[in-house]
């Protein structure tokens, strides 16, 4: 009756979704671009670790302060090379050294440094830095870390009269 209307209604509805060709043409092209993406990405991880890494001695330094005020004693965080480790320690054995010491009762840690990361350098005594009660630090100086092969580095540095820390 209404010729019209019927061949609208045809129209509309073959207009009305997507082919399987436009579909696999989609997939296609985001796969491209995400083959594209997974090279820069692959790039991004190394220097992920080593900010970790260096966060990580941030948080501990920043928490070993915190404690010493809170419970007025000589508390501090020792990087020990040797074992790939760190961790934050109550200065029992000689507090008058300001260092840790075999024996030093272990309060937090210790937490594994990753095996693509180094400790580039330290210019703390025996890498190792106590806060007072004060909340000051034993010395100031800074803990470096880089990639084994010595690329990505962040340093991490206490100053010894407020004992405030921060990460570059």
């Amino acid at each position: 009756m209404f010729p019209i209307c019927d061949r609208i209604k045809r129209q509309s509805y073959r207009t009305g979704g997507f082919t399987m060709l436009e579909m696999m043409i989609i997939v296609v092209i985001i796969g491209i671009l995400a083959a594209m993406a997974v090279p820069s990405f692959s790039s991004i991880i190394p220097k992920l670790k080593v900010r970790s890494e260096a966060r990580g001695t941030l948080n501990y330094l920043r928490l070993a302060r915190s404690m010493a005020i809170s419970e007025a004693t000589q508390v501090g965080v020792f990087v020990d090379t040797s074992n790939r480790r760190y961790f934050i320690f109550k200065d029992i054995i000689s507090p008058d050294q300001m260092t840790y010491n075999v024996g030093d009762s272990i309060m937090s840690g210790p937490d594994i440094i990753d095996s693509d990361v180094v400790l580039f350098s330290s210019t703390f005594t025996n890498n190792s830095v106590v806060f007072q009660a004060t909340g000051s630090a034993s010395q100031s100086g800074s803990f470096v870390y880089a990639r084994s092969d010595g690329g990505f580095r962040y340093t991490v540095s206490v100053l010894g009269s407020t004992g405030r820390s921060r990460m570059q």
